[in-house]
């Protein structure tokens, strides 16, 4: 005789979200409440953390998602946005080739980087993250969240700490990274760029570097979509012939 077994089936559960007949809780609020009185960055935080923002939380939220929506059109993603809609791929699959190709830590992964180190700076004394940042230096090593191809100062970066400061919103990695900044800038002329000061905010808004990507996601898809369909209004045809603008100096030789 075959033995039977009884599968004991473990239901879905969520903290998050209460589900029953034509209702729909989050966090304990009824969804219509949240439809009805909620802005876009309030819901993100409270999906997040559980709570409503303050009004100072959910405007420096909503300014660290704004500034990353618009970088140009000069960055590897966005060429791959257009490259795609030359191919007249949909979007969906443009977006994922943006997200996709600027993935990697010196491009979309540079905010998740910039704040795993800003958390590890932030729990040295001033004297220990002066003479890391002495050694690096020396070292010629990238410190992610400093400096920028274009500017001597990002202006992103510049007017998100006056977004905090007007709020007198300030934790401890807003202060590690005015204070490698003062430093850098000192030995430099290095300031800090969008990453460092998006960053800092993010880390004490409460918001985890594990999930950083969060903000490349909702801050590019839309200026994605923006060059998406201007790049397919402009008729170009796939194949497009490629300058190359990197030309490498014939080695001198000298006269015999």
């Amino acid at each position: 005789m075959e033995n039977s077994v009884r599968h004991r089936h473990t239901p879905w559960r969520s903290d998050i979200t209460e589900v029953g007949a034509d209702s729909l809780r989050t966090h304990g609020i009824d969804q219509r409440d949240i439809i009805k009185t909620f802005s876009y960055e309030e819901m993100v935080f409270f999906l997040l953390k559980g709570r409503r923002p303050t009004p100072a939380e959910a405007d420096l939220l909503r300014a660290v998602i704004v500034s990353h929506i618009s970088h140009g059109i000069t960055g590897q993603s966005s060429l791959a946005v257009m490259e795609a809609a030359d191919c007249r791929s949909g979007f969906l699959h443009a977006a994922i080739a943006g997200f996709s190709v600027g993935a990697g830590v010196f491009h979309q992964g540079g905010l998740a980087a910039t704040m795993d180190e800003l958390v590890r700076y932030a729990a040295m004394s001033e004297q220990a993250l002066t003479e890391d940042l002495e050694a690096r230096l020396r070292r010629r090593e990238r410190i992610m969240g400093f400096g920028h191809r274009f500017h001597k100062r990002d202006p992103r970066a510049a007017t998100l700490m006056e977004i905090a400061g007007r709020h007198g919103f300030s934790g401890p990695h807003i202060r590690t990274v005015q204070r490698m900044e003062g430093f850098l800038r000192d030995r430099k002329g290095i300031a800090m760029n969008i990453e460092a000061a998006g960053g800092s905010i993010l880390l004490d808004l409460g918001i985890e570097p594990t999930i950083a990507h969060l903000v490349i996601l909702v801050g590019r898809s839309p200026m994605y979509a923006a060059l998406y369909l201007e790049r397919l209004g402009q008729g170009r045809k796939p194949f497009q012939r490629i300058e190359v603008f990197d030309v490498i100096e014939e080695e001198h030789v000298p006269d015999a």
